[in-house]
């Protein structure tokens, strides 16, 4: 069977997500809706909320690197309570939707996902066990 995810870098990905703050994980989500979607006739995934979640990591990002120049103190803490609360939000989201994308991939291929490192690591465990499964295929 061909592979429903493409294959990336884990290192990379890493990276990105490291430096743009989770901004990355929002996108490579959106970038596999896709692909995503067609491994199964159900939406698990809540996409809409993927496009809310890629807009309002960007905007705190920008907020965090602007903030000595457009924010008091105190408009600062304001901000970061915000920012706080918003990345609980994206937390939960991102675990909702990594683990329904490891239930579809157990039913859909032959990669089986143990359930503490992907909770643990999520997105990036993911990633890992579709370019493990690449590589098995290509050899």
């Amino acid at each position: 069977m061909s592979q429903p995810l493409k294959k990336t870098n884990l290192f990379v990905m890493i990276l990105l997500s490291f430096f743009s703050l989770g901004f990355y994980m929002s996108v490579w989500w959106l970038k596999r809706k896709d692909d995503i979607r067609q491994l199964s006739e159900k939406n698990y995934i809540p996409f809409g909320w993927w496009k809310f979640f890629a807009l309002g990591l960007f905007m705190f990002l920008l907020l965090n690197i602007l903030r000595a120049f457009i924010f008091t103190d105190y408009g600062f803490l304001v901000i970061e309570s915000f920012d706080t609360i918003f990345t609980f939000f994206f937390i939960g989201l991102l675990n909702y939707s990594s683990f329904r994308l490891a239930e579809t991939l157990e039913s859909k291929t032959d990669i089986r996902f143990n359930r503490i490192l992907l909770t643990l690591f999520n997105l990036f465990y993911i990633q890992f066990k579709v370019n493990k499964e690449h590589k098995l295929q290509t050899t």
